[in-house]
């Protein structure tokens, strides 16, 4: 009998180590293991009592974008959009340029919140790089050259509108 239990147990522990992994994995179109799906480059900006642009902006490892724009998204795009959810495929390469960048620049050694809340009306800056999350919104990091790298992304994006889900999706 205990044979029997050590085994059921030995069974049970291997189908729940193996089978609740907890990440999305890309489709694995060769022999090559699976990458888990993360966020690789991402990019908010919060709105203002003023005209600060406002979005999020996120790419994942396999090159497929979001874009959720806010108010005065046209002022960094360069160019009318509704405010609304979009969707866009970024190259493999531009993702990896900002992503080496920013790790060489010590992005993943940074604090993960630069904030004052007593300071108000300042827009916070959120963002991403290969999981790692940045909030900056006051006395924070130098990082306006990452910032302008991950925006050149969203510039080049071919946006289209994301099509509504239907409420059995939702």
């Amino acid at each position: 009998m205990k044979l029997k239990s050590m085994t059921t147990s030995v069974v049970f522990a291997l189908a729940f180590l193996t089978g609740c992994s907890g990440g999305k994995t890309m489709p694995d179109n060769s022999s090559e293991t699976s990458v888990p799906l993360q966020i690789a480059v991402g990019l908010q900006r919060t709105m203002c009592y003023g005209s600060c642009p406002s979005f999020n902006f996120q790419v994942l490892n396999d090159g497929r974008a979001t874009l959720k724009a806010g108010r005065f998204t046209e002022e960094v795009l360069g160019r009318e959009i509704e405010k609304g959810n979009y969707n866009c495929t970024i190259s493999l390469e531009e993702i990896d340029a900002v992503t080496t960048y920013a790790e060489s620049n010590g992005y993943l050694k940074l604090k993960e919140r630069y904030d004052d809340k007593r300071v108000m009306d300042i827009p916070s800056t959120i963002s991403i790089i290969n999981g790692k999350t940045v909030f900056n919104r006051y006395n924070g990091p130098e990082l306006d050259e990452l910032y302008t790298m991950i925006e050149k992304l969203m510039i080049n994006g071919d946006w289209l509108p994301q099509l509504p889900q239907p409420e059995s999706q939702k």
